[in-house]
C-alpha cells in the first residue's frame, strides 16, 4: 500500500507501454491484435476455475466492478454504515494523534508543512519539522521526531466490534517496501493470542484465538490496498477491508483480486450453504458516506497537478516542492505517501478524527446478529463508547503502531 519505488510507477507504466508497442510493431502488431479480439482460450488448468470462466472474456471495466449489493447487503443498512464511519473516525484520530510527515527526515524543507514547523526550534538557522511526539512525556517516552515515514494507517475490528489493533506503514522506518500497514496488522494478529494487556484485544470469538477468527475480522485503512497487502488479507481469510481513499496507482487490484479468487463453500449445522469469498470485500469510504473520502481524493489529485506544474517549470518551481534538502535536488514526485505529509492532509484527518467526541448517533442501541451465537456483540453506541477508551488509552501508551507493551 502507498510504497514509493524510486522510479515512478506511472512513468514506468508509459515506458512500458511504449516498449511494448514498439515490439509489436516490429513483430507484428496486426496479427496480435487481431488474435486478442478474436479472444484466447483459457489455458489447460485455469480452464476449470469458476472466476476466470467468469471474467475471461468480460472488459477490465467489469472486472474491478465489485457488486456490493450482493457481497456486502449489510451496507444498504443505515445502522452499519454508522458503525463503519465510528471506527473510520478512531482511525483518522488515531493517525492524527502520531502524525508524522518527516518521510526524507526532520531536517530540510517541506514547502507544503509549513504548520508542522517545530516552533520551539523557530530560531534555528535550519528549520526542523516535528514528528511522531507526546504532547506530555512523563520523561519515559520517546519523542519520534527523528522517525522517518508517513501517515498510512489500518485498523482491526473483530466481528462483535471489539477493537484489536492498529498499525502504521513502516516502509521508510525498516527500508523496505513490503512493510504496509494492513499486512503487518494481518502477521500481528497471528501473535496477539496469548497477549493480555489493559486493552485485551476484544473477547475472542466462539473461544477462538484472534488468528482463527480473521473472517469476521474488518480492517480499515487509511489508503486502498495494494497487490501485496490485498494478497496478504486473502490468505488470511480476512472478512472485508474498508479504506478512506484511492490509491490511483494500485489499479484496483484488490477488487480484481476480489473477483477472482476462487468462493468457498461452507455448510453449517444445520446443512445451510454459505458462499465466503476467497479474498476480503473492497468498501471505500463513500460507501459508507463519509464524507473525509471525497475530500481525500480530491486534495490529493490538487496535489498531483501541483508537483507536475512546479517540477516542469522553467527554472523548476522550488517553492511548491514536496522536500527540499540542504543539498541536492528537490523533491516534486507527485507520490500519495508525501501527499499523506503535507498540511492539507493533515487537516482532514484532523477535522474526521474530531467526529469521534462529537457524532451523534441515529441507531445508538443497534446491534447485528451475532453469527456465532455467542452473543456479546457491541451496539453501536458501544462501539462508539469503545472507540473514545481505545484512542484515550492508546493516547497514553501507544506508540506509531501498537498500543500494547511487548
Amino acid at each position: 500500500m502507498g510504497t514509493d519505488n524510486e522510479i515512478d510507477r506511472r512513468s514506468l507504466i508509459v515506458r512500458t507501454a511504449g516498449a511494448i508497442g514498439a515490439a509489436g510493431a516490429v513483430t507484428g502488431a496486426d496479427i496480435s491484435l487481431a488474435s486478442a479480439q478474436a479472444g484466447q482460450p483459457i489455458p489447460p488448468g485455469f480452464d476449470v476455475q469458476k472466476p476466470l470462466i467468469r471474467f475471461w472474456s468480460k472488459p477490465l471495466s467489469q472486472i474491478v466492478e465489485v457488486d456490493l449489493r450482493k457481497d456486502a447487503p449489510d451496507l444498504a443498512d443505515a445502522a452499519v454504515r454508522e458503525r463503519h464511519r465510528i471506527y473510520c473516525y478512531l482511525l483518522m484520530r488515531l493517525i492524527a494523534r502520531f502524525w508524522n510527515g518527516n518521510k526524507n527526515g526532520p531536517l530540510g524543507t517541506y514547502p507544503l508543512r509549513a504548520q508542522q514547523k517545530d516552533s520551539t526550534r523557530a530560531q534555528q538557522a535550519v528549520p526542523r519539522y516535528r514528528g511522531d511526539m507526546a504532547e506530555n512525556t512523563d520523561g519515559l517516552r520517546i519523542n519520534w521526531d527523528r522517525y522517518l515515514g508517513h501517515n498510512i494507517a489500518c485498523l482491526a475490528v473483530d466481528g462483535n466490534g471489539e477493537i484489536i489493533d492498529f498499525e502504521f506503514n513502516h516502509n521508510e522506518l525498516l527500508r523496505s517496501t513490503a512493510e504496509h500497514a494492513e499486512s503487518r496488522m494481518v502477521r500481528r494478529l497471528f501473535s496477539l493470542t496469548d497477549i493480555f494487556d489493559t486493552w485485551r484485544m476484544g473477547q475472542p470469538i466462539g473461544k477462538k484465538p484472534k488468528a482463527a477468527s480473521l473472517n469476521e475480522v474488518t480492517l480499515y485503512t487509511s489508503l486502498e490496498s495494494c497487490a501485496q497487502c490485498a494478497g496478504v488479507m486473502s490468505l488470511a481469510g480476512v472478512k472485508q477491508i474498508v479504506y478512506l481513499q484511492n490509491d490511483f496507482t494500485a489499479y484496483k487490484i484488490g477488487n480484481i483480486m476480489y473477483n477472482l479468487a476462487n468462493r468457498l463453500e461452507v455448510v453449517d449445522q444445520e446443512g445451510k450453504v454459505t458462499s465466503l469469498p476467497g479474498a476480503a470485500v473492497p468498501i471505500a469510504a463513500s460507501e459508507i458516506g463519509l464524507d473525509e473520502f471525497g475530500r481525500l481524493n480530491d486534495a490529493y489529485l490538487t496535489f498531483t497537478r501541483k508537483m507536475m506544474a512546479a517540477g516542469a517549470a522553467d527554472p523548476p518551481n522550488v517553492a511548491e516542492a514536496f522536500f527540499v534538502p540542504e543539498r541536492g535536488a528537490p523533491d516534486f514526485e507527485p507520490s500519495v505517501t508525501s501527499f499523506l505529509c503535507t498540511d492539507d492532509a493533515r487537516a482532514i484527518f484532523i477535522s474526521g478524527g474530531q467526529k469521534l467526541d462529537t457524532s451523534k448517533l441515529e441507531n445508538a442501541a443497534w446491534r447485528p446478529v451475532s453469527r456465532t451465537g455467542e452473543g456479546g456483540v457491541l451496539s453501536n453506541i458501544q462501539c462508539l463508547e469503545q472507540a473514545r477508551k481505545f484512542y484515550q488509552y492508546a493516547d497514553v501508551e501507544g506508540y506509531r503502531g501498537s498500543p500494547h507493551k511487548l
